[in-house]
């Protein structure tokens, strides 16, 4: 039964680099994938004005999720290193899971150490049951829609205590993730890093997560809604 599948980052990249395995793979198998950015990361370069980084990102954004076969990306326009978990912010993501009716979504892990991802887990969280709710009223009107399952991803980096449940084999997708990631050459060049070092470092995690199951590469998940469900590689999310 084909799925909808929505990711939800703070900012561009992040989404990818957690998750650009298992939207490939579901993209690819036909499944509708959609992401959800909640800024355009203005924030992240000093020497580049907030306007313009936020409009280059954004661009380097739907650059990557074309490759990743992403049916459609939104920003939900809240400003970089100010995302915050409120009700304003919970019911603008109501709002696009009411519009979008995926049956899992995917999120940051809520033992993130960026504020702002942490944030972004924790409005993600909120949303996905509050979408369920008649009483529940939000900007759009939307009859209410049940999430089957919240999956959540680490980052390198970010989630030194985050331990996968749940392991997605993407040997099969990683050359097209790696083509992804490398779509966002600003913070790339800012850095001073070759490609060579962006992959390693954002991707190290799918090496370490394939030598835990099993496989080559690998992306780690744990269900926010479920009972353990045991280390193992998977070849979809479900619920």
């Amino acid at each position: 039964m084909l799925k909808r599948i929505l990711v939800v980052s703070a900012h561009p990249s992040a989404g990818d680099i957690g998750a650009g395995g298992l939207m490939s793979r579901h993209s690819y198998d036909g499944d509708e994938v959609y992401l959800l950015i909640m800024s355009r990361g203005e924030a992240g370069i000093p020497d580049i004005r907030p306007e313009d980084l936020a409009s280059i990102r954004e661009k380097e954004q739907r650059e990557a999720a074309k490759i990743l076969g992403v049916s459609e990306v939104f920003f939900l326009g809240l400003k970089d290193t100010e995302i915050f978990d409120t009700l304003e912010a919970r019911l603008m993501v109501v709002d696009v899971i009411r519009r979008l009716k995926p049956d899992i979504v995917v999120t940051h892990s809520e033992v993130d150490t960026h504020p702002d991802h942490r944030a972004t887990a924790y409005i993600t969280f909120a949303a996905a049951m509050y979408s369920s709710l008649p009483t529940v009223k939000s900007k759009s009107n939307l009859p209410p829609h049940l999430v089957k399952a919240v999956y959540t991803y680490g980052l390198p980096g970010y989630t030194p205590t985050f331990i996968p449940e749940i392991y997605l084999d993407i040997n099969e997708f990683f050359e097209r993730k790696c083509k992804a990631i490398c779509c966002y050459e600003t913070t790339m060049k800012h850095l001073g890093w070759s490609r060579e070092r962006w992959i390693e470092t954002w991707l190290s995690l799918d090496r370490v997560y394939g030598i835990s199951s099993g496989v080559r590469y690998a992306e780690g998940f744990r269900q926010f809604w479920s009972s353990h469900l045991g280390r193992r590689a998977v070849n979809h999310l479900t619920w």
